[in-house]
């Protein structure tokens, strides 16, 4: 039992199930300390007497005391490794809790960016497609900040690793805090950063298109403007004027 290797492919949950079942063993080692001293005891006392079988005695009283040191050599092991384990698992834990606190919200951001880079936006003016760009500008500022984040929720995984590899911990499962990963983190990043130029492009082209059906519109109140007072006078003075239902006041407003 004593050299059994259970601890390491067990969870935080049975490590600490394996040091309280240990715990109760070294109390009940404990308890026959005194019957090893008695033995020994005894030994040094027919040695004292002169037995005639004294070195058998002593040697079964070797053996004895041999045994018990190798069981307390074995026992100081174990609970060092139980408790090495323990501590390592501990901190594997919170670092999966912290990656899970940080990893959520992050994720959340990232769906709510693509969401609305791949919105599809209808404007009539140059300046609600000037509204949209600004915004864009604005959330293109957060970028670097949020990559920060980012390597910063991915370092903490790779602390994970790193404590992994370093003392041979034998990890069972997965994070289970959350379901999110760095792959994921990585992929939804990435489909971010491929998102933010095509909408670029989008609002570039549709300012451009805004800004030539302003430049159309004036033009054709400019041209309005001209031959509006003409129709007018047109209609009120000709002899066979147009239907009135032709004309009206969208017709002269400009």
């Amino acid at each position: 039992m004593l050299q059994e290797k259970d601890f390491e492919t067990a969870s935080l949950s049975e490590i600490k199930a394996l040091l309280k079942k240990h715990e109760a063993f070294e109390s009940d080692l404990a308890a026959h300390q005194d019957r090893v001293e008695q033995i020994a005891a005894i030994a040094q006392e027919l040695n004292e007497l002169d037995y005639y079988d004294s070195p058998s005695v002593n040697a079964r009283c070797q053996c004895i005391c041999d045994q018990w040191d190798a069981l307390g050599a074995l026992t100081q092991k174990r609970s060092e490794a139980l408790e090495r384990t323990e501590k390592l698992l501990e901190t594997i834990d919170q670092l999966y809790l912290e990656f899970a606190k940080r990893a959520a919200p992050f994720n959340n951001w990232m769906e709510g960016a693509m969401e609305d880079l791949q919105d599809t936006f209808i404007v009539h003016t140059i300046e609600e497609i000037q509204g949209l760009s600004t915004a864009h500008e604005q959330f293109k500022a957060t970028l670097p900040e949020a990559d920060k984040e980012r390597q910063a929720i991915l370092g903490i995984h790779n602390e994970i690793t790193k404590i992994v590899q370093t003392y041979h911990v034998n990890m069972v499962g997965t994070n289970p805090y959350t379901t999110i990963n760095p792959q994921e983190i990585n992929g939804k990043w990435d489909k971010v950063r491929q998102l933010v130029p095509q909408r670029d492009q989008a609002l570039m082209e549709e300012h451009a298109r805004q800004q030539n059906n302003e430049r159309l519109r004036k033009q054709f109140a400019g041209q309005a403007n001209i031959i509006g007072p003409c129709y007018v006078w047109f209609y009120l003075h000709s002899p066979t004027p147009p239907p009135r239902a032709t004309l009206t006041g969208r017709d002269l407003a400009f």
